[in-house]
């Protein structure tokens, strides 16, 4: 029971995730068209830092709120598993990281390449997020 509770809870801080990460999508889309201008940039940099402060918080829960320790009492030979999904979260809030400065600093010239770059991201992290699922 208590492991079906955490599951859950986690499932449902997955949903909200994939709520910032539409946003994120959306602002994406949006500096295709922002010309030269920087709010586009500078809203993406707003929501990059959400988005990084909630994963930060969900990665935390996870690691050292009982769920991957339950899955290792559970299923103990999944330990590498798990130990790869901890060492992702690190690096994920890392890019987050380069990406929030890049739209804060960058021009709009930059936009096409951080958005392309971003998306990549996106898609890479909604993967680790199924894989986290399905663990």
């Amino acid at each position: 029971q208590t492991f079906q509770r955490i599951t859950q809870a986690m499932i449902e801080e997955h949903k909200q995730i994939n709520f910032y990460l539409d946003q994120v999508s959306v602002t994406l889309d949006s500096l295709r068209d922002a010309g030269n201008d920087v709010e586009p940039m500078r809203r993406l940099a707003a929501q990059i830092a959400g988005l990084k402060e909630r994963l930060a918080e969900h990665h935390q829960t996870e690691e050292e709120g009982g769920l991957f320790q339950a899955i290792l009492e559970v299923m103990p030979e999944s330990r590498v598993e798990v130990s790869r999904l901890t060492n992702q979260h690190e690096k994920i809030i890392e890019i987050l990281e380069l990406a929030r400065i890049h739209a804060l600093e960058g021009e709009p010239s930059e936009a096409a390449a951080l958005r392309e770059d971003l998306k990549s991201f996106l898609e890479m992290f909604r993967d680790h997020e199924c894989q986290e699922e399905h663990s």
